[in-house]
């Protein structure tokens, strides 16, 4: 039998934001978006342009900024000393050239360039960089204006994702299947204290250099409880490397449950609203993923979808035909393990989107892929969970001996 990949993001195509004349804004957001990635842990390569002269000025009008190192090479030449005018100095794009190459060469999770232009279009400046980045897989990211558009589809055989000049639209490129990563980014290592596996829940505690953390995920009932012997020594990064890689529904939730053993920690604060109150009142339809007690009651009018649907319950395959054009959807955290959320939320644009139980890492890094709430749990008495989790009982065992937090992302 073939030895299955490590699950890793499917690759991305060339994404080029689409802009008008001026493309001063556009700069300004894949900037943004650069520096936020490597707030979250991800490696980017290439140049972004700045331009730092006045208007009509050639002095030290343009400079392309290595992303990586800080690093300005300055692009901008004067035709004559009286002149204003000025060309591309060749000597600055050589040096960003040598950028970009050692960051195709280190692998970087993405590679930018954040303009394809005049030089680019005609097979100059930094194209042969951009190919290079294409060839080898590596996700690439530029700003097109329209006037180059037909130049960029011929450029890269229309290969290309074409980006509306929004921050949105921009993180819908660099898509869902990434999260996982992200998550893992923002894990710090630690020893683990004990992984406690039942019939239907797995916890993992850890004692860190800021605190215990205690984290839970519903274990995949595909097959019987793994022994958690299996993972002695391994650290808290490496159990929550699982999530993000392995294919395995048994050490995927293993993962999972160190993931949050980080993010759902003690001191967290937020609302301790339930999860699907969030959908009360919703005249539109809503859509819930997970046959959640007492859904009938606090959402009479839902559509669930469940993977073992009852009477009036939905099948998944139809969690894609109803996503669209709903108003609300109350997905369960089960779903990071079992890999379903990433293609979920890429049909759910437009749509309020929870993530809801107690698997749910409660971490704003989510907010980016289209999640508009995180309604998870944090326990209190690790003793009292560890024994309902042996015990075999459902969630509802464990309620009392912690607490619901809900965060919500501020700018829906």
């Amino acid at each position: 039998m073939p030895t299955l990949r490590p699950a890793v993001p499917p690759p991305l195509r060339p994404g080029a934001v689409v802009h008008g004349p001026g493309s001063a804004a556009v700069d300004a957001m894949i900037d943004r978006f650069v520096t936020e990635l490597q707030r979250r842990g991800f490696r980017v390569g290439g140049v972004i342009q700045r331009n730092t002269g006045a208007p009509g000025d050639c002095a030290d009008l343009m400079e392309l900024v290595d992303v990586a190192t800080g690093q300005a090479y300055d692009i901008s030449q004067h035709l004559g000393r009286q002149s204003q005018s000025c060309r591309v100095d060749p000597q600055g794009v050589a040096e960003a050239s040598q950028a970009l190459r050692r960051a195709i060469a280190e692998r970087a999770d993405l590679l930018v360039v954040n303009k394809f232009a005049g030089l680019e279009a005609h097979g100059e400046g930094l194209a042969d960089e951009l190919l290079a980045g294409i060839a080898e897989g590596i996700p690439v990211l530029t700003s097109v204006g329209s006037r180059f558009l037909n130049e960029w589809q011929s450029f890269t055989g229309g290969f290309t994702s074409l980006i509306s000049p929004d921050e949105d639209a921009l993180w819908r490129w660099w898509g869902a299947h990434r999260l996982y990563d992200d998550l893992l980014h923002g894990v710090e290592d630690a020893e683990v204290r004990a992984i406690t596996i039942g019939a239907k829940w797995i916890m993992v505690e850890t004692d860190g250099t800021t605190g215990a953390g205690i984290g839970l995920a519903a274990r995949p009932q595909s097959a019987p409880p793994p022994d958690p012997a299996r993972w002695a020594g391994v650290g808290l990064a490496g159990l929550a490397a699982h999530a993000a890689r392995s294919w395995d529904p048994q050490e995927a939730a293993v993962g999972m449950a160190a993931l949050n053993a980080h993010y759902n920690r003690p001191d967290l604060t937020g609302s301790a609203a339930n999860g699907l109150d969030l959908f009360t009142g919703m005249e539109g339809r809503v859509v819930v993923f997970g046959a959640f007690p007492q859904i009938a009651r606090r959402l009479p009018n839902a559509h669930v979808v469940e993977m073992n649907p009852s009477d009036g319950e939905y099948p998944q395959a139809a969690g894609e035909w109803l996503l669209p054009g709903a108003e609300g959807a109350a997905i369960t955290a089960s779903t990071l393990t079992n890999r379903t959320l990433p293609r979920l939320l890429s049909v759910a644009e437009g749509t309020r989107v929870a993530l809801v139980g107690p698997g749910t890492p409660l971490t704003p890094r989510l907010f980016r892929y289209g999640v508009a709430a995180l309604a998870g749990f944090v326990v209190e008495d690790r003793d009292a969970v560890a024994e309902a989790i042996l015990g075999g009982g459902s969630s509802r065992s464990f309620h009392r001996h912690g607490r619901f937090v809900t965060l919500h992302n501020e700018q829906n």
